[in-house]
């Protein structure tokens, strides 16, 4: 009986794991074992839930550690599209957090809606704001960087430009 119990439960654990994103700018990331913030983790940030805990989801992110900052992750080591930062300590490939439930939703379209919008009415102020497939992810730094003063953003409003832009490229986390 207690094997069947124990197999319904692994079971089950499974069947829940999805794929959700964050659909917030910025949302903390807890430690499991002592409940203390140990990070932030970023909008449109691909997450697989393990199961929820009250508030708060187990999930698992995966990417790849930062070249030259160790305590970010991110699609790819250049950085491309950051998923997380730690306040302290080494960042893993794949690590398990908390992060509120709220804060998480099944669309990744809609987690990207609030920085879409922003880009558009940022930069189509001057020009016809251009598709994030028409530059490769690694291009997209620098013409953001140009238009950074003459758009009036700050540096975490050009952060946010930059990781919705590398976001939708073509070899980028959201696929359309």
């Amino acid at each position: 009986m207690k094997k069947i119990l124990t197999l319904m439960a692994v079971l089950s654990s499974f069947a829940f794991s999805q794929t959700m994103f964050v659909n917030d700018i910025k949302a903390d990331l807890v430690d499991p074992k002592t409940k203390k913030v140990v990070g932030e983790i970023y909008e449109g940030t691909p997450v697989k839930v393990i199961k929820k805990d009250g508030d708060m989801a187990v999930v698992e992110i995966a990417g790849e550690v930062v070249n030259d900052k160790e305590n970010m992750v991110a699609l790819k080591k250049e950085p491309f599209v950051t998923f997380y930062k730690l306040n302290e300590g080494k960042a893993t490939p794949k690590a398990k957090f908390l992060v509120n439930a709220k804060k998480l939703n099944s669309d990744a379209m809609i987690a990207w809606e609030e920085i879409e919008l922003m880009y558009y009415d940022t930069c189509s102020s001057c020009h016809a704001a251009h598709k994030s497939k028409e530059h490769l992810m690694g291009e997209w730094e620098a013409y953001i960087l140009a238009m950074q003063t003459f758009a009036k953003i700050n540096d975490d409003e050009k952060d946010r430009i930059l990781r919705f832009m590398q976001a939708f490229v073509k070899d980028g986390i959201v696929k359309e």
